[in-house]
């Protein structure tokens, strides 16, 4: 008799061991999900960029033209925001720079502390061929 109220009085352990451990696996799992988009932005970043600065080495510098090439990439992407674009050159060495920036949009809030306020900055320089 003894034995069985013992184990009734141990149901609700696994219960509360869970609402112990819940909050630190969630909040593991958002912050590899979120790291793992970081990675991406910055990756589909640093391609905008080589792709605009391929287009103003091949062509005329033009800022529309580069502006047109790295949003393509970046739409391709799925990279939100507002991306400011700059176009330097070319320089006395014929060289031509594209800096790509864009505000970070975490897909889960401030669930994640310290990702709501990341810029994230790409550049790529090429020779011009003009």
């Amino acid at each position: 008799m003894k034995k069985q109220s013992f184990k009734k009085r141990e149901q609700g352990q696994s219960i509360v061991e869970f609402a112990l451990v819940a909050p630190i696996l969630v909040l593991l799992l958002f912050g590899i999900i979120e790291f793992g988009r970081i990675f991406e932005t910055v990756n589909v970043l640093t391609s905008a960029a080589r792709e605009g600065a391929r287009v103003a080495a091949v062509t005329a510098p033009n800022l529309s033209q580069v502006q047109a090439a790295v949003n393509t990439v970046l739409q391709a992407g799925n990279i939100g925001g507002t991306p400011t674009i700059t176009l330097t050159g070319p320089n006395a060495a014929s060289q031509i720079t594209v800096t790509v920036q864009v505000q970070y949009i975490p897909m889960t809030g401030n669930i994640v502390p310290g990702i709501s306020n990341l810029t994230f900055t790409r550049a790529s320089v090429m020779r011009w061929e003009g």
